[in-house]
């Protein structure tokens, strides 16, 4: 049986030497890109942030292969890259000296319960009720036609955040743009009601509820989780 592969897009010798480590001990066999193509899909693939066309790079390893762990490496802090590579598909993004260690702990945890996508600051929600964001296109990967998740709004609902979607399922009104009494948003255009933490629908027209996405918070970042089925 052929092992799970690891696929280096990255030359750099102190970045290698900690992810062949790390590899050997999650019994994942090393592939280098410049090796030409990997024998079988990757588990896990590693690339250099810092690399000539690395968005590009990148954008191609997250569109061919959509259920792998991608960790990026960067040479220095520079949290506006660091947010840019995650919105592109990065699973995991760390500084070079860092990677292994942050790599070690993610495969270790297993499969996520979906891909993180960065949606805006913490400290911007404090004080602000009702919807705190608006995203007209949403991340890549969900279940809409175009390959993302749609439309989609966040809300501050007492001390939760939540994150659903911003169509009314009825005729496509924007949802967030709707009154809100308490978690109750309600339809700009027609009037149906849908609770923003569950996506139930509470009073019609509208026939069926609102799609719901889980959200995390974590280094004072909100991040909606994607499924892996793009």
């Amino acid at each position: 049986m052929m092992a799970q592969i690891l696929l280096l897009c990255t030359a750099d010798p102190k970045v290698t030497r900690g992810v062949e480590g790390v590899a050997a001990e999650a019994g994942l066999a090393v592939h280098a890109a410049t090796a030409g193509d990997p024998p079988a899909p990757p588990a896990a693939v590693v690339v250099d942030l810092d690399g000539p066309g690395a968005a590009d790079v990148l954008a191609a390893l997250r569109a061919r292969f959509p259920e792998a762990l991608i960790a990026g490496h960067l040479g220095y802090p520079d949290r506006e890259r660091w947010l840019a590579a995650e919105r592109a598909g990065c699973d995991l993004v760390a500084n070079r000296g860092a990677l292994a260690a942050a790599l070690r702990t993610r495969l270790a945890a297993g499969p996520s319960r979906g891909r993180r996508h960065p949606v805006m600051a913490a400290a911007d929600v404090a004080g602000r009720l009702g919807v705190v964001h608006r995203d007209p296109g949403g991340p890549p990967g969900g279940g809409d036609a175009s390959g993302t998740t749609g439309p989609f709004a966040l809300y501050h609902v007492g001390n939760g955040v939540f994150a659903c979607a911003d169509r009314c399922p009825h005729a496509g009104a924007v949802l967030s743009e709707g009154e809100m009494e308490g978690a109750v948003v309600t339809c700009p255009r027609h009037g149906s009601q849908f609770d923003v933490r569950t996506g139930e629908r509470l009073r019609g027209p509208a026939d069926d509820g609102i799609a719901t996405f889980p959200v995390l918070e974590e280094g004072g970042q909100i991040y909606l989780l994607v499924a892996h089925d793009s």
